[in-house]
């Protein structure tokens, strides 16, 4: 190698330090991140929602006249309501930040919102499932697998909030 070439990797070693700076002084930076975050957690929560959804109408349409279809329907109704509201409050934040609010005091509400409600969402299907088990007792495998599916909802808001 010469000393020529020396130089170069140098200046080319600096160039993405300089970037780097630039990238932390731009103001519209966080606003960036927040919208990014923001955006993923709305998709993350409007999928979970629709996926919930779905599997509440396969187990009505495949456990119909069943004794285990309304405990089913009943449960992922609840994690579908919880995730419908946690992309509710997730759209609410991201137009607040595109409207030029301060980006961290909304993801910071937002995140405070997501584990009240992966907490609500444990307690809402504890509490469905002992009645269900109390009215249907024969059902209790149907029961603890929809809880056991409904509650992936508090473990993906819980990732969400990071």
């Amino acid at each position: 190698m010469s000393t020529a070439d020396q130089p170069d990797q140098t200046a080319q070693r600096d160039q993405p330090d300089q970037q780097d700076q630039a990238a932390q002084q731009d103001p519209a930076e966080p606003a960036v991140r927040a919208t990014r975050a923001l955006r993923t957690t709305l998709l993350a929560t409007a999928g979970a929602s629709v996926a919930l959804g779905v599997l509440g109408l396969l187990v009505a349409v495949l456990t119909s006249g069943s004794s285990t279809m309304w405990p089913g329907v009943s449960l992922f109704a609840v994690g579908q309501l919880v995730a419908l509201t946690a992309a509710a409050l997730t759209w609410r934040g991201l137009r607040r930040v595109v409207a030029g609010a301060a980006p961290r005091t909304v993801t910071t509400a937002v995140r405070s919102w997501l584990g009240r409600l992966a907490v609500a969402e444990l307690v809402l299907l504890a509490v469905v499932a002992g009645a269900w088990l109390l009215l249907r007792p024969e059902a209790v495998v149907a029961v603890v697998a929809c809880v056991l599916v409904s509650a992936q909802l508090a473990a993906l808001l819980h990732v969400l909030r990071r």
